[in-house]
Parts: C-alpha cells; sequence; structure tokens
C-alpha cells in the first residue's frame, strides 16, 4: 500500500467540516494499530496512524512503517492512511522517521520561545518538502506528560482532571508563525492537556472559534483524554481538522489487558487477550470516528 501525507486527507477535512482521526499506535503496538486500521475501513475514514518519538525506542520507525503496510495488505485496507510522527523533538529524529517511511511529521518546538520555534521548524520544513513529506507544528505549548521525579508504579489512579492549567495559544504569535514558516497543520492549544484523565471539559471554544478565522491551514487537536464525544464533535464544528487520540489508547490497551487477564479464558495464550484487546479498542474508534464526522469521507 501507498501511504498518502496527512497534508491531502486534512486539507479536504478542513473544506468539508469534518475531522480526521489521528491515531496513535503507541510505539507500534500492532493490536492498536490493526484496531485502528479496521475501524477506519469498516467506517470509510481517512486515517492518520501515529506513533510518539519516544515509543519508537523499543521497536524503532522502521518495524512501524513495515508493519502497517503488511498490515493494509493483509486487511485489504482502501482507505487512505498516513503516518506521522507525533511529537519530534530533534531534526535528526525528525529526518530519521522521514527516511524509514513516514509521510508526515509533527515536529514540536513550541515549548521554545516563537522565534527559536519559527527558525527549528523552519529547517524541519525544507527536508520534508524535499522527501515529499507535509510538517505540523505547535504554537501554545499543550502542557502535559512533563517529567516528574517520583514514580508512578502499578495501577495509579487516574485523576478527574488535569492538575495543571493548561495554555492556551496566542492568536497573534500563531499568526506571526504561519506567515514564516509554509507548514501544512498546526496544533494549538485551547484549553486541554496530555496525559490520562477522567474528564476535561474547560475547552475555549471562543478561541478556536477565532483562530479557526485568522489562520488558514487546518488547525489540530492535542491532548484529548477526557474529552466527551459530544465535545469531540463540538471541536470539529469550531474548527478543529485533526484531531489526536494517544492517552486515551494507551490507558484502554492496559486497562483492557488487566481485566481480560483476570476474566477471560486464554490459557497462557497471549494472541487470545490481544485479539479482544483489539476489538474492543475498535469499538472505541468507531465511536470517536463517528463523533469526527469522518464516517464515509474516505
Amino acid at each position: 500500500m501507498r501511504f498518502v501525507t496527512a497534508k491531502q486527507i486534512v486539507n479536504d477535512a478542513r473544506e468539508k467540516g469534518y475531522a480526521v482521526p489521528a491515531l496513535n499506535a503507541n510505539g507500534s503496538t500492532y493490536d492498536i494499530a490493526r484496531a485502528a486500521l479496521e475501524a477506519a475501513q469498516e467506517t470509510g475514514s481517512p486515517l492518520i496512524l501515529q506513533s510518539y518519538e519516544p515509543n519508537l525506542e523499543y521497536r524503532g520507525a522502521e518495524y512501524f512503517v513495515k508493519m502497517t503496510a503488511l498490515l493494509c495488505d493483509e486487511l485489504n485496507i482502501t482507505v487512505p492512511v498516513a503516518l506521522q510522527l507525533d511529537h519530534g523533538h530533534s531534526f535528526e529524529s525528525t529526518v530519521n522517521v522521514m527516511k524509514a517511511g513516514f509521510t508526515s511529521v509533527m515536529f514540536d518546538a513550541s515549548h521554545d520561545p516563537l522565534e527559536e520555534n519559527i527558525r527549528k521548524t523552519l529547517e524541519v520544513v525544507k527536508v520534508a518538502k524535499v522527501m515529499g513529506c507535509s510538517v505540523e507544528a505547535e504554537v501554545g505549548y499543550v502542557k502535559g506528560n512533563e517529567p516528574t521525579k517520583e514514580k508512578l508504579i502499578g495501577r495509579i489512579a487516574v485523576p478527574e482532571r488535569p492538575l495543571i492549567p493548561p495554555a492556551k495559544t496566542n492568536i497573534d504569535e500563531a499568526k506571526q508563525f504561519v506567515e514564516s514558516v509554509p507548514v501544512d497543520m498546526l496544533a494549538v492549544s485551547v484549553g486541554t492537556t496530555h496525559g490520562v484523565y477522567e474528564k476535561q471539559d474547560a475547552i475555549d471554544f471562543e478561541l478556536l472559534k477565532k483562530l479557526r478565522h485568522e489562520i488558514d491551514i487546518p488547525l489540530v487537536q492535542h491532548g484529548t483524554c477526557g474529552i466527551s464525544l459530544e465535545n469531540i464533535s463540538k471541536l470539529v464544528m469550531y474548527g478543529m481538522s485533526k484531531v489526536n487520540f494517544g492517552e486515551p489508547f494507551r490507558f484502554k490497551y492496559i486497562e483492557y489487558f488487566n481485566e481480560l487477564t483476570d476474566n477471560m479464558e486464554h490459557q497462557w495464550h497471549a494472541w487470545r487477550i490481544m485479539r479482544e484487546i483489539k476489538n474492543r479498542l475498535k469499538v472505541d474508534m468507531i465511536e470517536i470516528i463517528k463523533a469526527l464526522g469522518a464516517d464515509g469521507k474516505a
């Protein structure tokens, strides 16, 4: 299968008023990737399959590309699929995944001052354009997942809501950035936080509405764990064209694993547990695809 760029499918979403699901495979996890591909195919949705940069440490970028290509062939996937790096933090790592076969990259220098973010992202864009890859950047650092001194071991309690106040994108800075760097998509912060939470409902929809009006490229939502399906749909209505889901599925994967290990007949066959996890994740993903309005849009 020939993978498309995220730009090709996200531009259509912006024009037609839906959002493309960007589902994170948690470092090439077969069961998550297969659930995402099956969900997209069954609903007729375009798909961006992603992996966080740190998660690729275990299996590597080339494995992710080859595994996904094999799955697409075996499952007869006909919907458009893009492979994107999520939160690449260095020029070198971003270029490496493009060489491995990723068709899109999200380069994240949003934690740097604006001018530095512009300078670093420009370097990535120059290479990506030559290699035929699309580029997503971020303005207005979406907080969360910062390193902590304490170790969170085992089955820790899930916080009801984020414990840190969210950042919000400055509209003038976002405009300056896209005028300076020809990126294809822009991640913005409108009141959500990366991490695993039961609920996130302090979303600034008016800010999103203004950003959509001022920024002439597709906007991307990060930090979605705990957002209701109703608010997912509302994010799309107010201007998001690509919505990322990472933490919800890595959390659900472990939750389902723990439950099934204790409660299903598996006789120590790991694949039986993994297959049922895949089936459950697919149901969750289909709900999200429909909330994004992406079903039938492939």
